[in-house]
């Protein structure tokens, strides 16, 4: 009986070791998998940042375009005008020439060649507003297209994890299963042995998977960069080093707050630091998760992969444009990755 109820307990031990190293890997998958669904869900909502941007970008340079080709009517107008007007004072001045024609005719000449150098001057500045429409026309596809795409990506991975997920359910629960079917298992006969020692009943500790295996303390883990996050950071970089490079020495451009305060969900209140052209700068750790960041009175809600709990964190709030203000952030780790 004591030799059965060994075997019994032998197996339930061996079934057990099993079973926990098979659910410590799926764990461990499940963690991976997760933590790229983080990144995807991060790395969409900067896509949508940027193609709000885009939009913005968009209205202000139809209104542009607006006014523009309002500017080179009027000047079109001024240009007929003032061809009548020379010719009318030609024919005057051939009728009757004298030091007052002549005065006319001469004032004649000059506002029609101010007003013709007015239709050129507007001319070139509507084409260059409907070529930069154009590009943004261009920018707004892909950033509608990279929209949709990580909407299909994102679906993905999210079935994903959710298969992993209910396959962990399945194992504990077979586990759990295989366990009380070990322990509630009738004797059967068994040919004489010696009983088992404590030793070799024992199981032995499983060896963790890889992707659990811990770094020995005092290892710093480089955190991974996903090249998307990277390929945003760099733009945003450029975009912001753009916009200050064109104020004058000396000048800060357009300041539209004197204070500016963070107050991230749980978080203590932090404040910006002003760079001029109405953009704000703030360094600060961050929590993961689905976070709420009150910048004022505006909310902004952001997803922190669980790699980055406690990661430093820059923020750029733009506020050139307050019906729609754009929030920018990125790991502060990713600035050292570029070139």
């Amino acid at each position: 009986m004591a030799v059965n109820r060994g075997c019994a307990l032998f197996l339930a031990g061996v079934l057990g070791v099993f079973g926990w190293c098979g659910l410590v890997q799926g764990a461990s998958s499940l963690t991976v998998e997760q933590n790229k669904l983080a990144r995807m869900e991060q790395s969409q909502e900067n896509r949508l940042v940027e193609l709000e941007d885009v939009e913005n970008e968009m209205l202000a340079y139809d209104y542009k375009l607006q006014r523009a080709q309002e500017s080179l009517s009027k000047a079109r107008a001024n240009y007929e005008s003032s061809l009548m007007a020379l010719k009318a004072a030609e024919r005057e001045h051939k009728l009757s020439a004298s030091t007052d024609t002549e005065r006319a005719l001469h004032k004649a000449k000059h506002a029609h060649a101010m007003a013709e150098r007015g239709v050129d001057s507007r001319s070139r500045r509507v084409e260059i507003v409907q070529s930069t429409f154009a590009e943004l026309e261009e920018r707004l596809k892909t950033a509608r297209d990279a929209v949709t795409s990580g909407e299909s990506r994102l679906a993905n991975q999210q079935v994903l994890v959710d298969k992993l997920v209910k396959a962990m359910l399945v194992e504990a629960e077979q586990q759990k299963a295989a366990e009380k079917s070990a322990a509630l298992a009738p004797p059967v006969s068994a040919p004489e042995m010696p009983e088992p020692s404590l030793a070799g009943l024992q199981p032995s500790a499983p060896a963790l998977p890889e992707q659990a295996a811990v770094a020995p303390q005092g290892t710093a883990v480089a955190p991974e960069v996903d090249p998307e996050l990277l390929d945003y950071v760099r733009g945003e970089r450029d975009r912001l080093e753009k916009l200050l490079g064109e104020l004058e020495e000396g000048d800060q451009g357009k300041q539209t707050f004197r204070s500016l305060t963070l107050r991230p969900s749980g978080g203590d209140a932090m404040e910006f630091e002003f760079l001029g052209q109405n953009q704000y700068r703030l360094v600060a750790p961050v929590s993961a998760g689905r976070q709420t960041y009150k910048i004022n009175s505006w909310r902004f809600r952001r997803t922190i992969p669980a790699d980055d709990d406690g990661a430093r964190y820059v923020f750029i709030f733009d506020a050139r444009r307050l019906a729609r203000p754009r929030l920018v952030m990125y790991p502060e780790y990713v600035l050292s990755r570029l070139d």
